[in-house]
């Protein structure tokens, strides 16, 4: 052969490599494809508790006959910090804990609250800060939720569509078409059984703290890794935006607050102070209205009750009434 021959030859072979592996490529994404829309919908373990809570919130603004409401909207922030029937009573207002795992992600939680939003309703958004400035890297518990809840998919972007299809564990797909296993009862920290007619996180006392939830707190760091993702990031604050401006249509008056965080001493260094000051700059760019400053709600680690974002009983009282004070004065004028 000549060497010509044997260079069209080699030519040849290594074309035909790469098509067979573009065409394994495709055949491996296709089989994965098909096995994640074949349980689609299926209900699933994780997301009992998520499911149950949302019913008791759903069902306490049913109960509410007529005229305008608060609705506190946000992950679980939310769901420890805001005291219901305390904002009910500084303002007037009737109001409702909206707040659920922040988990479920940026495209479900305000999805999620649409339906119960009317003209006239104040809503207190305590948005945790990865949920506000998410960069587009769907969580285990989004995939999870937006698998058995696929009509949240029609408002994905291509790239968390794509790093959740990578990301996705072939465990999740498996338990889908398992289903829930018989008998299963969720029994935990977070649930139906733990909350209070309006949506409130009860059970949350310094008194009912366990040894090993203060031990996890106390080995809690900064999330110094994530600085960097959060300042640049724009995929969460454009479709909060979205809903900002859908909910703002509609006639209801809208606050965004910084949520109960704990306070570490590398928040007062220059890096995370510029951080933390232009988080409402952000927010204002994209037509929200950020009320106050985040480290208006940093709260110690004797605040907390298990994670870095929520509080105890006793400093929820002092949360909740900072939020009434924002919501009746005047530089809002929401009521």
């Amino acid at each position: 052969m000549t060497r010509g021959g044997a260079a069209q030859k080699l030519r040849r072979t290594k074309f035909g490599w790469i098509m067979g592996l573009l065409l394994g490529a495709v055949t491996w994404l296709c089989m994965w494809l098909l096995l994640i829309v074949g349980q689609l919908g299926a209900p699933h373990e994780d997301n009992v508790w998520l499911k149950g809570a949302y019913s008791v919130k759903q069902k306490a603004v049913g109960a509410i006959e007529s005229g305008p409401k608060i609705l506190a909207v946000g992950g679980s922030a939310t769901m420890f910090g805001v005291d219901s029937q305390e904002l009910k009573k500084l303002t007037g207002l009737p109001t409702i804990n909206f707040g659920v795992n922040a988990g479920i992600g940026t495209y479900a939680l305000p999805a999620m609250a649409d339906p119960f939003i009317s003209p006239g309703d104040v809503i207190v958004m305590p948005i945790e800060y990865m949920l506000l400035l998410w960069d587009g890297r769907p969580s285990y518990v989004t995939l999870s939720w937006t698998l058995e809840h696929p009509e949240f998919l029609k408002r994905w972007q291509l790239t968390p569509a794509v790093l959740g299809l990578w990301t996705l564990s072939l465990t999740r797909v498996y338990e889908g078409y398992r289903g829930i296993p018989d008998g299963y009862v969720n029994l935990g920290t977070y649930g139906p059984h733990r909350l209070g007619p309006t949506g409130d996180q009860l059970h949350s006392s310094k008194d009912q703290q366990t040894s090993g939830q203060l031990e996890r707190l106390q080995r809690l760091k900064p999330t110094t890794p994530l600085l960097e993702r959060l300042q640049v990031t724009k995929v969460g604050l454009n479709e909060w935006a979205y809903w900002w401006g859908r909910w703002r249509a509609r006639g209801a008056c809208l606050m965004i607050v910084p949520p109960p965080f704990m306070k570490h001493a590398v928040y007062d260094e220059t890096e995370w102070q510029a951080f933390f000051k232009a988080i409402p700059h952000r927010v204002n760019a994209v037509g929200g209205y950020y009320m106050g400053k985040p480290q208006q709600a940093f709260f110690a680690l004797s605040d907390m009750f298990d994670t870095a974002y929520h509080l105890n009983a006793e400093a929820r009282v002092q949360y909740t009434r900072w939020l009434a004070k924002a919501i009746l004065s005047r530089e809002r004028n929401c009521t």
